[in-house]
């Protein structure tokens, strides 16, 4: 029963986003040929709307992958379709798991989306050798590769959206739980949730800190770059995040096997 859930969540997710991945592909494209045509004044300003158009896609993405994951799971939940919902044969475990699943095929995929697009559009060997050459300025003594650090970066900031996105679960389950303003409580507490996730996170990596003075130099000012610390404090960072998530969603399981208010 789970994967028809899952189903038909990815084929809600396919008819919303899919516009969006088509279109920031398709203007990656056509900004890549216009900044290998000659730049008339004409060719540069139709290159800086289509490049402006994939930026904005991207954003859309991003922005949209989250909202339709929260949208998808309170209208199936909480909303006219959770009537059908929760007449099903299936757990409330096996619900919410189909829609942690869906949020993070969704997330992946959009992740990936972004990432080709955004290679479509710039990649060359001179760009891609004026990154390394920033990267490396900025993280003076990092003996780690350019595509390396990327990576790293890039997990952070997935698991760190992604967090966000199960906060928002949170927020809807703890929301939908009140008896007025419903909406209103689903976003404080979700942003409650997000803060308090990311406090853990920074307290953890602190705590850490006081047990090794590398880890515990990234939080002084004027103090050199240390390049093991660096790299354990992505590591952690991506371990605590990894460890928040699951947690959650057993916390938002156990809430959410308490009883559920349709509206």
């Amino acid at each position: 029963m789970l994967n028809k859930l899952l189903k038909y969540d990815l084929k809600y997710m396919i008819r919303n986003m899919g516009i969006f991945y088509i279109l920031a592909i398709f203007f990656a494209i056509t900004t890549r040929i216009l900044f290998q045509m000659e730049q008339s004044v004409m060719v540069n300003i139709i290159s800086q709307i289509s490049v402006g158009c994939m930026f904005a896609m991207v954003a859309n993405i991003i922005i949209n992958a989250m909202m339709r994951s929260w949208v998808r799971f309170r209208d199936s939940i909480y909303k006219d379709e959770a009537y059908l919902t929760h007449t099903l044969p299936v757990t409330k475990n096996a619900i919410y798991d189909s829609k942690f699943f869906q949020a993070l095929i969704f997330f992946v995929v959009s992740f990936i989306v972004v990432i080709i697009s955004l290679f479509i559009t710039y990649y060359t060997k001179d760009n891609w050798i004026a990154l390394k050459a920033y990267i490396e300025n900025i993280t003076t003594g990092l003996n780690s590769s350019t595509a390396l650090i990327i990576l790293a970066f890039l997990a952070v900031v997935f698991v760190e959206i992604f967090n966000a996105i199960q906060c928002g679960f949170l927020g809807i389950i703890l929301g939908y739980k009140q008896n007025n303003n419903k909406i209103a409580f689903s976003v404080l507490f979700g942003f409650g949730a997000y803060l308090i996730s990311q406090t853990i996170v920074l307290a953890s990596v602190f705590v850490i800190g006081l047990f090794d003075s590398s880890i515990m130099g990234l939080f002084k000012p004027d103090v050199l770059l240390n390049v093991d610390a660096f790299k354990m404090m992505v590591v952690i960072a991506i371990i605590i995040y990894v460890i928040i998530i699951t947690l959650m969603n057993l916390i938002c399981k156990k809430v959410l096997n308490k009883g559920v208010n349709i509206e």
